[in-house]
């Protein structure tokens, strides 16, 4: 679990905790948008943008709690980009994992896809 408190540093938030808010998958699975809000109080909107995916695996923890509006981010772990290691988002709902060619974080101060790569 150290890995995806290390990777979530990296995303540059802060130590405070996020919330899933929605997942968009697009172009036939080769996008997948991940909508979040850091720090629930202030509601801070950030999306995470997988680009060229070639595998998603997704797996639901808890059936029952498929309609709550909001999944608790408990880690994520990048991986490595260019298809050579999936990155695994964990949540109290479900847990996606995505083999990607690229990866950017969009903080609220600008959502465009276009920018902020790490």
């Amino acid at each position: 679990m150290s890995d995806w408190k290390d990777d979530y540093n990296l995303l540059g938030l802060g130590g405070l905790t996020s919330l899933v808010t929605n997942v968009k998958v697009s172009l036939w699975g080769n996008e997948v948008l991940i909508e979040c809000v850091y720090n629930p109080e202030e509601r801070l909107p950030y999306v995470l943008a997988f680009k060229d995916c070639r595998d998603i695996i997704w797996t639901v923890h808890h059936e029952e709690e498929v309609g709550e509006q909001e999944a608790e981010f408990l880690g994520i772990s990048l991986g490595e980009s260019a298809h050579r290691k999936p990155a695994v988002i964990t949540t109290d709902i479900f847990e996606i994992s995505i083999l990607y060619d690229s990866f950017r974080i969009h903080k609220e101060e600008n959502l465009n896809p276009e920018i902020a790569q790490i």
